[in-house]
């Protein structure tokens, strides 16, 4: 009988070594523990997104009202935020572009003043309202100078 040879070593060609695979298993372990906390803080981040949006809308509003005279209205309620202003007949109409209506995502519900005209600064008295989202929540006051901030 004849041997058949085998060309190579058996043992270099065993596969990966415990080392390598605990060495992957860590990397991936990282980096889908990075994702998950990123997943997780979307609702929050969104919310801040959201509040910040609103925040810089009122003052926009503001400062259009203020440059051209014209009174602009604001409402917030469960469904949404929405600027109107009245046109020549007295109707109140939404305003498009950067002071478009916003509705919300998720059940949110709104205390305090929700409808107000935008005018210059302390002409009107303290403007105070409150947003919750589930646990979130954001109560957007305005200033003396007439301009908006997030407490």
């Amino acid at each position: 009988m004849t041997q058949i040879s085998v060309i190579g070593n058996k043992k270099g060609q065993a596969g990966f070594s415990l080392v390598e695979v605990l060495v992957v298993l860590v990397i991936l372990s990282i980096v889908f523990g990075m994702m998950s906390v990123s997943f997780f803080d979307t609702e929050q981040t969104q919310w801040k997104d959201t509040n910040r949006r609103l925040l810089v809308s009122l003052n926009q509003a503001k400062d259009e009202t203020t440059l051209s005279g014209a009174p602009i209205m604001f409402q917030i309620d469960a469904k949404g935020w929405r600027f109107l202003t009245p046109n020549l007949k007295d109707e109140f109409y939404v305003l498009g572009d950067a002071l478009s209506p916003v509705f919300w995502k998720t059940q949110t519900k709104v205390e305090g003043t929700t409808q107000f005209f935008l005018d210059g600064a302390g002409a009107t008295p303290a403007i105070q309202f409150k947003m919750t989202q589930d646990t979130l929540t954001a109560t957007i006051r305005r200033r003396i100078d007439g301009y908006f901030e997030i407490d």
